[in-house]
């Protein structure tokens, strides 16, 4: 950040961010939807394409899976499997997993490609009233909002 009589200069990047932030901002008060501007303008996909979830439910544990596009990645400390009353602990099956340097965030755990974790002991859980959350980003430097997901229970 350059400083030039108390007018502060910043990156492209920074801007460009800020600039989604209040854009995203301004759609909760609108009807029009800054997503799909953002769409049509920039190429970015809807974070429901970018980031494609899958849930499977047996009688021993859920997996969840996302199928991540090219160009996009998920925050590992984003993912939270919760209900009203507790945050669960899941297991990762497989992933493509990275350290990404983030300008907010810092050094930062992320998948790419794919992911698939695994909720395990799910006998007597109530699977109707759990949420997957999530977030992720575009490498252009676009981040969604955080995802929530409802698990429906339609057992195998």
């Amino acid at each position: 950040m350059l400083y030039f009589a108390y007018l502060e200069v910043y990156s492209l990047n920074s801007m460009m961010r800020l600039i989604v932030i209040i854009l995203l901002s301004l759609n909760l008060y609108s009807n029009s939807s800054t997503l799909d501007f953002l769409n049509k303008e920039s190429g970015v996909l809807p974070p429901i394409k970018a980031f494609n979830i899958e849930t499977v439910i047996s009688d021993e544990a859920v997996l969840i899976s996302w199928d991540i596009k090219e160009g996009y990645y998920l925050y590992f400390e984003s993912i939270k499997i919760e209900n009203t009353n507790e945050t669960f602990k899941f297991e990762i099956l497989k992933s493509e997993e990275y350290m990404h340097k983030d300008e907010f965030f810092g050094e930062s755990r992320i998948f790419r490609n794919k992911a698939l974790i695994k909720l395990n002991n799910t006998t007597g859980l109530d699977l109707n009233n759990i949420l997957i959350k999530y977030q992720g980003c575009a490498d252009i430097g676009i981040c969604y909002p955080i995802q929530i997901h409802k698990l429906l229970n339609k057992t195998l």
